[in-house]
């Protein structure tokens, strides 16, 4: 069984997973590089929907 502990450790992991994500994304448009933040805003958009998902 999955304990409150943990559920708390996932959804840290998550949550700084996704600033990350943000982060890179900024960092693209700041390069101009539509691709990379395309990319980039996909891997956010997966790691903003994992909570959803597993609900």
């Amino acid at each position: 069984m999955i304990t409150n502990l943990e559920y708390l450790a996932f959804f840290v992991l998550l949550l700084t997973a996704l600033l990350l994500a943000i982060k890179q994304m900024s960092v693209a448009l700041d390069e101009l590089d539509v691709e990379r933040f395309t990319l980039w805003t996909g891997i956010a958009s997966v790691i903003a929907g994992i909570p959803i998902i597993l609900w």
